[in-house]
């Protein structure tokens, strides 16, 4: 990168030295971009090993493909986007797993239910509480217990006279039918 300074150069012209295999203007992209994209997929996700394996595996996938990689918007964008898109996929993973429940109790939908106080898009909510009313009473009351009052599911439990475990199961069985607008509501929504 001779002729001009490196702090000359644009992110036009790091992504052109990036597709002949600079590897200095990588490490320049990189050292830019890394801190604020690993603070939107921690915001996002609420798990620092999982923002930062996101943003490594989105740099990553730049560095592979930086012989055929086309952005047509700026290179800030290209990144926040595929690091959403990363995280989205990361939510719908994390929210049909049963072993991570507790995770997703605790850290997740505490943002949803915030998220869900500021909603004003109609059409999402309209379309959760179709898919709410889509689950079974049981299923409901329980999802209810613990998004509305921000029961835990030790008092969830209790209250329903019933087992942590099948409290868990329910969640689990809410959860995976919502979790396609919960992921979209967590990452539209949460900035």
């Amino acid at each position: 990168m001779s002729a001009k300074r490196t702090t000359e150069w644009n992110d036009t012209d790091l992504l052109h030295r990036i597709q002949q295999s600079d590897m200095k203007a990588f490490d320049l992209l990189y050292n830019k971009y890394w801190h604020p994209l690993f603070s939107f997929a921690n915001k996002l996700l609420r798990s620092y090993d999982d923002a930062q394996d996101i943003v490594q595996n989105v740099f990553v996938s730049v560095w592979e493909r930086r012989n055929t990689i086309t952005i047509q918007q700026s290179f800030e964008s290209y990144l926040f986007q595929a690091v959403r898109f990363q995280a989205l996929k990361k939510l719908e993973s994390l929210l049909s797993s049963p072993e991570q429940i507790d995770r997703v109790q605790e850290d997740l939908l505490p943002v949803f239910n915030d998220i869900l106080n500021r909603l004003q898009e109609q059409d999402l909510v309209k379309q959760l509480q179709r898919e709410i009313s889509g689950l079974s009473p049981r299923t409901q009351e329980i999802f209810l217990l613990s998004r509305q009052y921000k029961l835990s599911i030790v008092e969830i439990a209790r209250k329903l006279g019933i087992s942590e475990q099948t409290v868990k199961n329910q969640l689990h069985i809410a959860l995976k039918a919502l979790r396609h607008s919960i992921a979209i509501a967590l990452i539209f929504y949460s900035h």
